[in-house]
């Protein structure tokens, strides 16, 4: 009897222990959040030429090109660069797949009708919370994390890339406040990689809207779009989160962005981001950040992206329901393409396959190359439904 309770008193001990200890772990890790974040705040809280809105209320700080956060990077101080800054006086367009012309649509996001003036870029007017949250949700964005998964393409050759693209069909799905879905396509080689694409992350963005956003990952850094130094804003009008509107219906009709990177030349090996159908410049990674892709890329992916803590009712990734094969019902990407070593295009990249983390509630399907202006097409999704054959058009 003695030694039960001994036994029990020690394993009562041992809970009590890890508890305090994990406790003392999340107070560090909150303590460490609330320093890097304070740290943060001081860097993005520019004095602003102007502070501007868009039509969904968001409001941004239009800063001095050389004021932004990129050139808080130890690497990029004094850094002058030659790339004029960016006028895309029709704004952004979403394209529509169910009309004969391919017809885009004018979307005037700001409320001044303009943007921000010339020299300067838009910087979302962040605070202390907004920063906590863009932490936290780095911390999940990790293909390591078990709540995340994917339905990609990916390449499995030996290769060397100086660039990659899609169009993509852009969604809405309803997610939960610790939940994403996404569609994008990354760059990698070594620890740096580099992505672009659209997200639901209401955690990130404290709203449930479909919004543009690009992912840096260094040595040093890893952060959503301009939330660490690293990237440099060119474009006064499109910000890098800007809300992507109108969206897809499964079924039709089915609007879609464009995203391409790809290194501006063999000199100066910057790594330049371009959107939508007439391939607005964005900005550009200078190749100075990087230790692996201060060279080229060895991986690509393309393909749809969803994040839940593992236990919890999982979102829905592409259209919401797994690939039927059908552009009008699956969410896909197309046109997929690399750029080469030699700087050319290649609309049907070899040795790339499917992948699928979790085959049974995400899939993908690789149609290949079907000719057009598609070319090479993927489509995938999925949602926490199991699938059933007799109901393919289910969700």
């Amino acid at each position: 009897m003695n030694i039960g309770c001994t036994t029990y008193s020690s394993a009562l001990i041992f809970v009590l222990l890890c508890s305090v200890l994990l406790l003392e772990l999340n107070v560090i890790t909150a303590q460490r959040l609330f320093r890097r974040s304070r740290k943060q705040l001081s860097r993005l809280d520019k004095s602003a030429v102007a502070t501007i809105q868009t039509i969904h209320g968001d409001t941004y700080n239009c800063v001095h090109f050389y004021k932004q956060p990129a050139f808080d990077h130890p690497l990029l101080k004094n850094r002058k660069f030659d790339y004029q800054l960016n006028s895309s006086l029709h704004g952004f367009e979403a394209r529509a797949t169910d009309s004969s012309s391919f017809g885009g649509e004018h979307l005037d996001i700001w409320l001044n009708g303009k943007g921000c003036p010339i020299g300067t870029v838009p910087i979302r007017k962040t605070t202390k919370n907004d920063l906590l949250r863009a932490n936290l949700a780095v911390a999940v964005t990790s293909n390591l994390n078990p709540g995340v998964h994917v339905a990609v393409l990916r390449s499995t050759g030996d290769k060397r890339y100086h660039g990659a693209g899609m169009y993509t069909s852009v969604y809405n799905h309803e997610v939960q406040a610790n939940q994403y879905t996404s569609s994008r396509f990354k760059l990698q080689n070594g620890p740096d990689s580099i992505a672009v694409g659209w997200v639901v992350n209401p955690s990130l963005y404290q709203d449930s809207y479909t919004r543009l956003f690009i992912y840096t990952m260094t040595k040093d850094v890893h952060c959503y779009n301009t939330y660490c130094p690293g990237f440099v804003v060119t474009n006064h009008e499109i910000p890098l989160d800007v809300i992507l509107s109108p969206v897809s219906r499964r079924g039709g009709p089915t609007y879609e962005q464009n995203f391409v990177i790809s290194k501006k030349d063999h000199y100066t090996g910057d790594w330049i981001l371009r959107y939508g159908i007439h391939n607005k410049v964005l900005g550009f990674w200078p190749r100075d950040i990087f230790t692996g892709l201060a060279g080229f890329a060895n991986y690509a992916e393309w393909g749809g992206e969803v994040y839940s803590p593992p236990g919890s009712v999982i979102p829905r990734m592409g259209s919401g329901c797994r690939p039927y094969g059908d552009a009008k019902l699956d969410g896909y990407a197309r046109t997929i393409m690399v750029v080469d070593e030699n700087e050319q295009d290649d609309y049907n990249p070899a040795d790339c396959k499917i992948y699928q983390s979790d085959r049974v509630h995400y899939w993908a399907i690789d149609k290949g190359d079907v000719g057009g202006t598609w070319r090479r097409l993927i489509e995938f999704g999925g949602n926490s439904l199991l699938y059933n054959p007799n109901l393919p058009y289910a969700c």
